[in-house]
């Protein structure tokens, strides 16, 4: 009966753990990120500081804040990435694609086919993902890694 118990409960944690585990490749992120129908930001990192969680900024040491950024992303299977800026009328579309060798998922411009942002399998999980870019956009001329954070 123990022996019974013990195999149960073993089997119960594997199954726990096996979800929140994040993608092993790049095929398995793609997989995961296209089985949701709409992604919700849930929160924004620069230099690994929270500058915006749940709808609301923080006040960050570089005064930035987010006026214009994605409430919500999808990812089709063609290819095509469509992001909702808040408050906007129409959605946004870019182009993602996987590179097996880097094992990253890269958002690129459709039209320069340059910059973007990377999603790494081991930030994407059933329920929640992170992509990132470095640019010197956000705080010239540092080099800043922002960090996007999406949930179900």
């Amino acid at each position: 009966m123990n022996k019974r118990f013990i195999l149960s409960f073993l089997v119960i944690i594997a199954g726990l753990t096996a979800c929140n585990r994040p993608a092993s490749d790049v095929q398995e992120a793609q997989k995961r990120l296209t089985a949701v129908p709409k992604w919700q930001i849930q929160e924004i990192l620069m230099d690994e500081a929270p500058v915006f969680k749940n709808g609301k900024h923080i006040p960050h040491i570089s005064g930035i804040e987010f006026e214009a950024y994605m409430d919500w992303v999808r990812f089709l299977p063609n290819g095509v990435f469509e992001g909702h800026f808040k408050d906007a009328a129409d959605t946004k579309k870019f182009q993602w694609e996987l590179y097996t060798k880097q094992n990253v998922i890269a958002l690129r411009d459709t039209v320069a086919k340059t910059g973007g942002w990377n999603i790494y399998p081991r930030n994407v999980y059933e329920d929640h993902f992170e992509m990132e870019t470095r640019s010197t956009l956000y705080d010239p001329p540092r080099m800043t890694k922002l960090t996007l954070k999406f949930k179900q």
